[in-house]
């Protein structure tokens, strides 16, 4: 048993506590902290998600005489640069977020994005004006560039504060502001689009919105429980137990790279991941346009009807992580099979949902509707799926290895908003495009969660315990001390 974990048994035997009951925290610091985390998902997912509506409002042509709105004559192509860019910077960037994070903690780094990112925001129309589209993108890549830190430092953060039994659970709740924001984007920002001011009003509203899950980030959100000044000792005591039960304990050390690049299930996590951003991002940046243009809905009824979805993946998310974390803590399901079967879920579900949607004309409106409300739902559960499996290999290493798989998804994000502008042609009006996207993506997202199936395991690794390199060292020592001693017998028989 690694050396912190025999320390912690020591403190709990002295202070008389070595049970402690998570009853007594119905309400802790802990909480307070998941809610922040959520807010500064919510906010920076507002300013993500919001360029899918903004960007129809600035080409909006119907509006080119009104002086109060400066209207952009962008192709389809332009829009999907634009819209592809911001995951230019959030690609390039995953890797070092992870790392930055370990090193940093969360808080910084999160509260760096939030002020950088409500800049950019309130810069952004300025921009435009003088910069054109290529500026335009150039901010967007820059929020890319420090909302990248966002899942690595949130994953860091969560193996730091939560204990097992709650791990699940509350993962669930604070992803779920991802959904939250883009909930929240779409329909409001239809609705500023509409507004005097027109899609100016979209940034400068996210702005103010930012630097105001700043301030409450910096005031009541913390890198650990022990930073945290509102920390008491007996839930410090608590939050630490489960996560030594684990074999946790915050030991600083170099990031075993070759471990991990060698574990076939870090590897099946990617899979599941580029799966699930590919099919995420398509609703994500081309939801609005499809509504407004395939299915022939006005702007600002389809902005509203975009939010929908999200509401059913939001809804997945929460019920999900709460089912799966019950299915667990009653023994009925080990681990493993928990993550597996939640992904499929998620990812067989949403694929033949968009099979569904591929055959799907403006004469099947609502049909449309119901199903891309089904497809999102469905794609909820991976927040009790491969989103949480991170931290069951490894609780110390979670956001680093989060940087890796989110790289890998932001691979297909980057690629796939330039997919669909090919595959449109400039002509997202045509019904037949669509389902060449839709059956495309629908079979990505198959394929990957086989993969995921096959290879997937929550097994928690060995290179994640503080004394894994010497253990290593010392089974090196009893394999070369072995040897020498089958020598030497080998030798006095042959004399």
């Amino acid at each position: 048993m690694a050396a912190e974990s025999k320390a912690s048994k020591f403190y709990a035997k002295e202070m008389g506590r070595e049970s402690v009951s998570s009853k007594h925290f119905g309400f802790g610091v802990r909480h307070v902290q998941m809610l922040c985390m959520c807010f500064c998902m919510i906010a920076l997912f507002v300013a993500r998600s919001s360029l899918g509506v903004a960007i129809l409002a600035m080409t909006d042509t119907t509006r080119r005489n009104d002086s109060n709105v400066e209207i952009y004559e962008w192709d389809k192509k332009t829009q999907g640069l634009i819209l592809s860019s911001f995951f230019w910077g959030y690609m390039t960037m995953q890797i070092p977020a992870g790392i930055l994070a370990k090193k940093y903690g969360g808080k910084p780094i999160l509260l760096v994005a939030l002020l950088t990112n409500a800049m950019l925001c309130v810069l952004l129309p300025t921009v435009a004006h003088f910069g054109g589209w290529i500026m335009v993108c150039v901010c967007r890549v820059l929020m890319g560039l420090t909302q990248a830190c966002l899942f690595p430092a949130s994953h860091t953060l969560l193996g730091r504060w939560l204990p097992i039994n709650e791990r699940t659970t509350f993962t669930g709740v604070v992803y779920s502001g991802s959904t939250i924001g883009t909930i929240i984007a779409m329909p409001v920002s239809g609705l500023l689009a509409e507004t005097v001011l027109g899609w100016k009003l979209i940034f400068y509203s996210i702005s103010a919105l930012m630097f105001a899950t700043a301030a409450l980030w910096y005031w009541f959100a913390a890198s650990s429980p022990t930073e945290h000044y509102l920390m008491s000792e007996d839930e410090k005591f608590y939050i630490e137990m489960g996560l030594y039960s684990n074999g946790g304990g915050e030991v600083k050390r170099p990031i075993p790279w070759k471990e991990i690049f060698k574990t076939m299930p870090v590897w099946a996590i990617v899979s599941a991941h580029v799966g699930s951003a590919v099919s995420f991002t398509l609703f994500f940046v081309d939801l609005p346009t499809y509504l407004e243009r395939a299915m022939q809905i006005s702007l600002k009824n389809s902005a509203i009807l975009s939010a929908l979805p999200f509401v059913g993946m939001w809804l997945g998310s929460v019920s999900s992580a709460t089912i799966c974390e019950k299915i667990y803590n009653r023994g009925l399901l080990s681990v493993t099979a928990c993550r597996k079967i939640f992904t499929s879920i998620a990812m067989f579900g949403s694929g033949a949902g968009m099979i569904l949607l591929a055959f799907l004309g403006p004469d099947h409106k609502n049909i449309a509707i119901v199903t891309l409300v089904a497809v999102l739902s469905l794609s909820g559960f991976t927040s009790a799926g491969f989103m949480v499996n991170h931290l069951d290999l490894s609780p110390h290493f979670a956001g680093v290895l989060l940087s890796l798989t989110n790289f890998a998804g932001s691979v297909g994000s980057v690629l796939m908003p330039v997919a669909t502008s090919l595959i449109l042609k400039n002509d997202p009006s045509d019904i037949s495009r669509w389902r060449m996207v839709f059956l495309l993506t629908s079979a990505l997202v198959i394929t990957t969660n086989i993969v995921y199936v096959i290879f997937g395991s929550s097994k928690r690794k060995d290179w994640d315990d503080s004394d894994f390199k010497d253990r290593r060292k010392s089974n090196l020592d009893e394999i070369l001390s072995l040897k020498a001693s089958m020598e030497k017998e080998e030798e006095a028989r042959n004399h």
